[in-house]
């Protein structure tokens, strides 16, 4: 009787010291996949509004939001380099974003880049 209380309480122990943290584990794996599967939801079904939202943000440019004068499209560089979006045209020398672009709506609304 006594060698199976000891049997029985190696076997509890060895549950408590690996059963424990196992199951701790396959909690939080279960729990970042329900995460993850929500984020994919989220992310498809943004993708599914943005394309009107692109665009437009895409053909709208700045000079046009800004309501620039002709003579100041034909010094801005974003105007010249109309086919690169304004924000990469006006970037700082050290490649940061200006500060007016960063507060600016088509910088806001233009879609961030997806990496293949």
């Amino acid at each position: 009787m006594e060698g199976l209380m000891g049997t029985g309480a190696v076997i509890l122990g060895v549950l408590l010291r690996f059963g424990i943290p196992v199951l701790v584990t396959a909690g939080f794996v279960y729990f970042l996949r329900r995460l993850d599967e929500r984020w994919q939801r989220e992310g498809t079904q943004r993708e599914a509004v943005r394309p009107d939202e692109i665009r437009i943000f895409s053909e709208l440019r700045c000079w046009i939001l800004n309501d620039c004068t002709a003579e100041q499209r034909q010094r801005c560089p974003a105007f010249i380099e109309a086919i690169r979006p304004c924000w990469q045209v006006h970037r700082n020398g050290n490649g940061s974003m200006k500060e007016d672009c960063l507060g600016c709506e088509i910088f806001k609304g233009a879609r961030v880049p997806v990496q293949a």
